[in-house]
């Protein structure tokens, strides 16, 4: 008899993170389920906890303590592939299995609901005065339209708000109409369909793409990696394996590395399958998640798209994931819990038997190491669609514009590039993957940086509000025009962000609209998507934008991309670095020539001798690729070795590199057959938030053991005063 259960709470202590036995009471002893949502007592407060496991008590021994009972039970209950993916998580990421239910929950608001009027069923309009000429309108428009809301009969009646709830009111005390309440959805996106995408003419390599997924689906389900160049046609070829797998009855979840990327593709989604389509994202307000998270938990929504934290969607019936640009770093959730939207992607495909697609024109070395493996299938698109040519790229040494006098932040031929382009009526981009005005601030007579006084970082200059930033913690201040150490007026502005292009920009091309897109200027819901439909609609000549505008976007008259600084990432003290400047490189000059006329992209760079500037530049992949795998073997990198990174944080160094210290010994000693270990040593960005940081870096070619370490996380005895984290197959090692 089932008359207990185990409940995993939500709570904040990380001690107390854990699961506890809680009597059912009778009267839901049959109707409570795995993955229900409960209210129980914790301690001295109520709280709420999902139910994990079913028990039968009476054949236990019995307790030394008496076991408390639920409180309630809510109406959201998990699906129980859901609540077996968080399990699977919790063991793999060494992290308590409430934080990974808590992000599978929709937001606690519940339904929102809309008063609606319709005719009694022997409704009587003779009792409606002669002179009750509003009464009578409404009453007409209610038995036309069987019911209406008050807003809706005010609209089309013409009538004012407050005269239609009178005559609502006196038509409700002569029982002639009755009200009621209807559930409302809360659309997060306006639904406007267009002409279809179904008679758009597939290439030969787009027919052969689809075959491997629709094949690979019906039969194996082995990961397809679809390596596709931009502009080659890699959302048809989605879309018609979407529509292959709909018909066997099955769902699909698409995920997209950006939000930015979401209004684009949902417009293409719901042209495609109409109201069938849901989307979630962290933009969205609490109640359009919560909406959004039924729909797609009652079955009503057949593809989901969404990115990263749509991959714990409650989608049953299951058929296939899809990873657009799947090498992007943002499918990595950067704070507790660590998790890589990929992994999980893998882990959920194989216990609903789906089929995963990874997608990209610049895929991870992992992805491509593996389908040279043959652990994943291999789906090329090499070519642009409508036989459009890729744009043609040139580097720019900025050392030879030094020497010939030029200081500005643009070389000379981009100047001129930009000119040609807007004078010819077409648009250019203009990337740099940084924000803010300066990226630093420094005395010329003394050589003092102005830093953060919370972080070890140099704080960041914007122009628009005159003030200096630290952009990891927020910290601002008004800009000094004194030198804080020497008293010295000499302080000057150098290195250049957004802000500053967009200025320089505005200054040479004074008569040309120019758009900035960066995380300062789209902080307000929905601005993102207004700056890039007018700048679609040719109602701006320039766009300036960080890596939000590298990737995905389609922009037909763009025929100019000027990359500010390829050096932004290459000189960023990471083994990733070259891959990932290649990949921004290719990526942001995907933007340029996508409509009729041939693109032109200007990559400018103090360091041109770069191998991974110059594979971008020469689009040649496959030689990258070899070249950057040869490099990491030899140092034994990822792919061929997993790594766990262990942080130590805290407001006392000495502490800190003490608790890290003997945190390393202990791993050294039980595990140095194993594991290669670095560390502990200060972490390159060593102080944030006023914490001091320490890292140890472990790799081992063996995952359980990786796994086992971040298990033992948990049950270490640390001091209560530092904050110690951990993340398996870390993207950021700063």
């Amino acid at each position: 008899m089932i008359n207990a259960c185990l409940v995993a709470v939500d709570v904040k202590h990380p001690k107390a993170k854990k699961e506890y036995t809680y009597l059912i009471p009778k009267d839901m002893q049959s109707s409570i389920n795995l993955g229900d949502v409960v209210r129980v007592p914790f301690a001295n407060m109520k709280t709420t906890g999902v139910v994990t496991e079913l028990l039968d008590t009476s054949s236990c021994e019995p307790a030394d303590y008496k076991l408390k009972s639920i409180i309630d039970k809510e109406p959201v209950s998990l699906p129980a592939e859901l609540l077996e993916l968080a399990k699977s998580l919790s063991k793999y990421y060494g992290t308590p299995l409430i934080d990974f239910l808590r992000l599978m929950l929709p937001p606690s608001l519940g339904y929102k609901t809309e008063r609606v009027y319709f005719l009694q069923s022997n409704a009587d309009n003779s009792k409606i005065s002669k002179r009750a000429f509003n009464q009578k309108q409404i009453f007409d428009y209610i038995a036309k339209a069987e019911c209406a809301t008050e807003n809706e009969i005010s609209k089309n009646l013409k009538i004012p708000l407050s005269s239609v709830r009178s005559a609502l009111t006196a038509l409700c005390k002569k029982e002639i109409i009755k009200k009621d309440y209807k559930i409302v959805r809360r659309k997060p996106f306006s639904i406007s369909y267009s002409s279809s995408s179904q008679d758009i003419i597939l290439t030969e390599e787009q027919e052969n793409a689809i075959k491997t997924i629709v094949e690979s689906y019906y039969n194996s389900k082995k990961t397809v990696l679809l390596y596709g160049v931009t502009g080659s046609g890699k959302t048809e070829v989605y879309l018609r394996a979407i529509d292959e797998v709909i018909k066997t009855g099955k769902k699909v979840l698409m995920l997209v590395p950006e939000i930015s990327l979401t209004p684009q593709m949902l417009s293409i989604f719901q042209n495609r399958f109409k109201d069938k389509t849901a989307v979630i994202h962290s933009k969205l307000s609490a109640g359009e998640r919560f909406d959004e998270w039924q729909r797609i938990c009652s079955g009503k929504a057949l593809v989901t798209l969404g990115a990263r934290s749509a991959i714990f969607a409650p989608i049953q019936d299951l058929g296939m994931i899809i990873i657009d640009e799947e090498h992007e770093t943002s499918y990595k959730n950067g704070e507790h819990p660590y998790y890589d939207a990929r992994m999980v992607a893998q882990l959920r495909a194989k216990q609903q038997n789906a089929l995963l697609v990874l997608g990209s024109a610049t895929p991870s070395v992992e992805s491509f190491y593996r389908a040279c493996k043959g652990e994943y299938l291999l789906a090329e698109l090499t070519k642009r669609v409508s036989g459009r040519h890729l744009p043609k790229l040139e580097v720019i040494d900025m050392r030879e514009e030094l020497k010939a006098g030029n200081r500005h932040i643009f070389s000379r031929k981009l100047l001129y590039g930009m000119k040609e382009t807007l004078e010819q009526k077409k648009q250019v981009i203009l990337f740099l993957n940084r924000r803010g005005h300066s990226t630093f601030v420094i005395c010329r007579d003394c050589g003092f940086v102005l830093k953060c006084k919370y972080c070890d970082i140099s704080m960041t200059y914007h122009f628009e509000d005159k003030t200096a930033r630290c952009h990891y913690c927020g910290y601002t201040i008004k800009a000094p025009d004194i030198c804080p150490k020497c008293s010295s007026r000499n302080i000057r502005y150098f290195g250049a962000g957004t802000e500053k292009v967009e200025e320089e920009a505005r200054r040479f091309f004074p008569e040309y609209s120019t758009i900035r897109i960066d995380s300062d200027s789209t902080r307000k819901k929905g601005s993102l998507e207004k700056m890039l439909a007018s700048f679609k609609k040719g109602n701006a000549q320039i766009l300036v934008g960080t890596q939000s505008i590298a990737k995905g976007l389609d922009f037909p008259n763009v025929t100019l991309v000027g990359i500010i600084s390829a050096d932004t990432i290459l000189n960023v003290p990471d083994f990733r670095s070259g891959e990932r400047t290649f990949q921004l490189i290719t990526q942001v000059a995907g933007r340029s020539g996508r409509g009729e006329t041939r693109g032109k992209v200007y990559v400018q760079t103090y360091n041109p001798e770069s191998f991974a500037i110059q594979a971008a530049c020469n689009f040649d992949i496959e030689g990258f690729y070899k070249e950057e795998l040869k490099n990491r073997k030899e140092a034994n990198y990822p792919p061929f070795c997993r790594m766990l990174n262990i942080v130590f944080k805290g407001n006392d160094e000495n502490l800190v590199k003490k608790e890290a210290d003997k945190i390393g010994k202990m791993l050294q000693q039980q595990f140095s057959t194993k594991i290669k270990m670095y560390g502990p040593v200060p972490a390159p960005r060593s102080k944030i938030r006023e914490n001091y940081r320490y890292n140890i870096l472990i790799k081992s070619d063996q995952i359980d053991i990786l796994i086992n370490i971040c298990n033992q996380m948990n049950i270490l005895n640390i001091d209560n005063k530092i904050d110690i984290s951990w993340d398996i197959d870390p993207l950021d090692l700063l």
